[in-house]
């Protein structure tokens, strides 16, 4: 059993940094702001439609620039959920591993799959080192194409993500409500 995930606070004005994240980059880009004024914009069209454009990332199928940008901030922007603390002890084969939350745990099977040794200084390397690997993952399809750790991790980030997002008021912010 794992420990329950740190619930997301309030970010910039917004119920939280994923919805704001969506917002902000979605309408960032031409490419995924026509897309959205093509798209009905209630919150179940949006979400399905992000959705199923998550998928398709995943699976190295060609997405709008938008889309691959909000999902690659996404799948490298972890640290915010993760306690490296208990992250590195469990790598190191210290503490219990139920103690970790399930993104916790997923990113321990996903270092010790890569088989790398440990940086010495794992609380400041290992973000870092995350956010490296991730980067790669996300940016070359090639990568995504390959079943791996990395990618289950990076699934698990992007679906957490998409959890979080408060559909309701993306689709008033994509109206101009």
């Amino acid at each position: 059993m794992h420990s329950q995930e740190p619930p997301w606070l309030p970010y910039q004005g917004w119920p939280n940094a994923p919805t704001w994240e969506a917002y902000c980059i979605l309408t960032s880009y031409e490419d995924t702001r026509l897309l959205l004024e093509g798209c009905k914009a209630d919150a179940d069209s949006i979400r399905a439609w992000l959705e199923e454009e998550a998928r398709r990332f995943v699976a190295a199928q060609p997405v709008a620039r938008g889309i691959a940008a909000l999902l690659q901030d996404w799948a490298t922007d972890p640290a915010r959920r993760i306690d490296w603390s208990r992250v590195a002890a469990a790598l190191q084969g210290e503490g219990a591993d139920c103690s970790l939350t399930s993104l916790e745990a997923a990113t321990v099977e996903a270092l010790r799959s890569v088989g790398l040794e440990l940086p010495t200084d794992s609380l400041t390397s290992l973000p870092l080192w995350w956010e490296n690997l991730a980067s790669r993952w996300a940016e070359r399809s090639e990568l995504r194409r390959q079943p791996s750790a990395l990618g289950v991790l990076a699934q698990h980030i992007i679906d957490s993500y998409l959890q979080a997002v408060d559909w309701h008021r993306l689709a008033k912010a994509l109206r101009g409500e």
